[in-house]
């Protein structure tokens, strides 16, 4: 086994900040992290557009982000590109499932001509009459 060196103090510079902040402080900045990964990350639509609303303008944002020690403005401005990009995908996509279920309505409204069946020709049948017998 190895012995343990202490690592260099370019690679524990985070750890260091991070040692720094209280931690109703690191609850904050998880729950802006939360926030972010829901508007970006997730494979609900929902509560991505929800999120993103949140971020671009919710009043609590400013709130949660001086809690976490953030400036609201500047993070707001990191990610407006992306929150934007996001959300008209998202967007974009609820369009496209509603113009195929439009399209498949339209197809099944559409009128058609009710199913008639073929009239049967039975010209081709000998005719029976009573007093024929097979012999």
């Amino acid at each position: 086994m190895g012995k343990y060196r202490t690592p260099f103090a370019n690679n524990d510079v985070i750890h260091l900040i991070e040692q720094n902040k209280e931690p109703e402080q690191k609850l904050w900045i998880a729950v802006l992290a939360k926030a972010f990964d829901d508007a970006f990350y997730s494979a609900d639509d929902r509560a991505a557009l929800d999120a993103l609303s949140w971020i671009r303008h919710g009043i609590d944002f400013n709130y949660v982000c001086g809690l976490a020690g953030r400036d609201p403005n500047y993070v707001r401005k990191r990610m407006l590109n992306k929150a934007v990009e996001r959300e008209a995908d998202i967007l974009g996509k609820h369009m496209r499932i509603k113009q195929a279920v439009n399209n498949v309505i339209k197809l099944k409204v559409k009128k058609r001509e009710p199913y008639k069946r073929p009239e049967k020709d039975f010209k081709w049948l000998p005719k029976y009459t009573h007093d024929y017998v097979d012999r």
